[in-house]
This record gives structure tokens, sequence and C-alpha cells, in this order.
């Protein structure tokens, strides 16, 4: 995975070391940690939801300008790191939530580039650069104050765009809730009562 993925312990001692006993004893543990990937990318999904960490912690809102602006783009304005296209193609970062399963682990993450700035926080650097801008002239030769899309353009200018930087606060959603421990738990416990 090239975007971010976790590596979780139980934090109760005495679970750990069940679990640990548990696993220990376990033939073939592929099916257990395929189970556990599962039961995770559920409970991530469930968070991105309610916008919250693994510990039941909100995400930081939305700023203002970032409303502003996904309200202007005909975007859904309010939610946090889910899709908000209204069905336009692409996907999101809820939705790249995966889990790869081996004999000895279960890891679970995301390909997205993206996904290590959201989960951790960060800032982005952007250097000066060059751009355009797109307008409309009218049929005496005015040029309108209204950007337009490119192709309802006649008239571009070029621009300079000085350098800045956008600060990501962390909006955890990977992680282990105490209740997908005690999931974990249970699914250890289950295996042996078949």
């Amino acid at each position: 995975m090239t975007g971010i993925s976790i590596k979780a312990e139980l934090r109760d001692e005495i679970a750990r070391h069940e679990l640990q006993d548990l696993l220990g004893r376990m033939e073939n543990m592929r099916p257990f940690y395929d189970a556990v990937g599962n039961t995770l990318v559920a409970s991530t999904g469930d968070r991105f939801k309610a916008e919250v960490d693994p510990e039941g912690r909100p995400w930081q809102s939305l700023k203002p300008s970032t409303i502003k602006a996904r309200t202007r783009k005909g975007q859904l304005p309010l939610t946090i790191l889910r899709s908000n296209s209204r069905g336009k193609s692409g996907s999101s970062l809820a939705g790249s939530i995966n889990y790869r399963a081996s004999d000895d682990e279960v890891r679970v993450g995301s390909p997205v580039t993206y996904a290590a700035i959201h989960q951790l926080g960060g800032t982005i650097k952007r250097k000066a650069r060059k751009g355009k801008i797109y307008r409309q002239k009218d049929d005496a030769g005015n040029v309108g104050n209204r950007f337009v899309p490119k192709n309802k353009a006649n008239h571009v200018t070029e621009v300079d765009i000085p350098a800045y930087s956008i600060n990501i606060p962390a909006r955890p959603f990977l992680g282990v809730s105490r209740d997908d421990q005690e999931d974990i738990l249970g699914m250890a416990r289950d295996y042996f009562r078949f």
C-alpha cells in the first residue's frame, strides 16, 4: 500500500496475552486475519460516517472557506474525507480502505497517496508558479471580471501565483478502537468453539 497502513497492538495486557495464547494454538491463521481485516475495514467505514477518530473524538470541522469553495463547485460542502462529488466520477478516501491478510498478520490501510496527510496531518507547501485565468470579453471588447471555465472563455490572462502553504489537520481514521479490540478477541475465542 503506497498511502498508509497501521500496526496496532491490544492495550489491555490481559487481553493481549489471551490473544497471543489463542493465536499460538491456531494452525492456519489466515482465516482469522481475514476476519479481522473485514471487521477493521467496516469499523473504519463507520468512523468516516461518524467523522470521529478510533477513540470516538470528533474530527476538526472544515474551514468556512472550504465549505464555500465546495458549494461553489456544486459539491456537498459538509462531508469530511468522503466523496462529495454528487455522483461525479472519482474515488474517495473513505472508499479506498482495504486490507491485506497473510498467515502472520493483517494490514489495513489505503493506497491513496493523500491518505497519510489526512491521517497524520501536515503542511503542503506550494511553490510560486504561473497560472491562467479565463474570462469572457463582450462584443465591445470589455473584459468581464468573472472567471469562466476554459471552454467558455475568449480571453486568457497569465498571472503569477505566489508560494503558499496549506495546513491539513490530522483526522485519524485508521486505528483499533476498544470495540474493535473486543471484537478481535471474540473472533479468536470463537475460532476454538468450532
